[in-house]
């Protein structure tokens, strides 16, 4: 899986993620976010327009992350999510802990009205 930064906006940092998003690709993310947690950098965005498919461990470690990210006021907030994606996070019942946007545009805007 290939991980791209792309921070866009100063209070976002924005990763499109290419590939699946299983527990090696989650793990990798995950510090990644750690790193921008230590410089108090909360608010993350995945881009999962090229993301295929999750499986639970891979969101047992998004889970681990989100948690800690909102222990410093930030959040993790998805967009671009495939069907086949969504569907894995409304079955397992994290559609109603983490918020998924259509486009990276809504998803970043929400962040400013948070």
């Amino acid at each position: 899986m290939k991980l791209r930064a792309i921070r866009r906006d100063s209070a976002v940092n924005v990763f499109v993620c290419e590939g699946d998003l299983d527990a090696p690709h989650m793990a990798r993310i995950s510090t990644k976010v750690s790193r921008l947690m230590n410089r108090r950098h909360a608010n993350v965005l995945l881009d999962l327009r090229k993301t295929r498919f999750v499986d639970l461990a891979g969101l047992g470690i998004l889970v681990d992350r989100l948690r800690k990210v909102r222990q410093l006021e930030g959040d993790i907030r998805l967009c671009n999510l495939r069907p086949r994606v969504y569907e894995t996070l409304r079955l397992v019942g994290l559609n109603g802990l983490i918020q998924s946007f259509d486009t990276r545009e809504e998803a970043l805007e929400s962040f400013h009205f948070a």
